[in-house]
């Protein structure tokens, strides 16, 4: 096909695209500044619920528009109560603090207050702590073989 006769078209396309993007932006700053009035939760799911409410046709914007719209999307981010996207990093043990505190774990513990413990710590605290564990046992491994090696010569 001839290159000028798609411009039209992708120019008309574009100015679809364009329409429907400042729709999408205006009913969310829209629902965002309302929600934010209202002192509720400002998220992406709420966003695209109270859009639904105040859109005259009813339909409102998708929460996945917000992530496509980045104007819109940095307006909500401004706004937003929800918890930050950024994953908490675990504070990481030295080596040597946590050595004491697996030489003072008893075989004779009560394993229900261990469990409930555990169920307390956040995803990435139970992996920091496995990892950790993991490390410990494997220093202990080598050191163990190293004095069986020492006894045997």
């Amino acid at each position: 096909m001839n290159r000028e006769s798609d411009s039209p078209t992708i120019d008309w396309l574009h100015d679809v695209y364009e329409k429907k993007k400042r729709r999408a932006f205006e009913l969310g700053k829209q629902a965002t500044d309302l929600l934010a009035s209202e002192s509720k939760r400002v998220s992406h799911r709420a966003v695209a619920q109270k859009s639904k409410e105040i859109d005259p046709d009813g339909i409102g914007i998708h929460a996945n528009t917000i992530l496509s719209n980045k104007e819109l999307h940095e307006y909500i981010s401004q706004h937003s109560t929800s918890k930050s996207s950024k994953a908490r990093k675990a504070p990481r043990m030295p080596q040597e603090e946590l050595s004491n505190i697996f030489k003072q774990v008893k075989e004779d513990r009560d394993i229900e207050r261990v469990r409930r413990r555990y169920m307390k710590l956040s995803k990435s605290e139970l992996v920091e702590l496995l990892i950790q564990s993991e490390q410990y046992i494997a220093q202990n491994n080598k050191l163990w073989l190293k004095e069986e090696f020492e006894k045997h010569q």
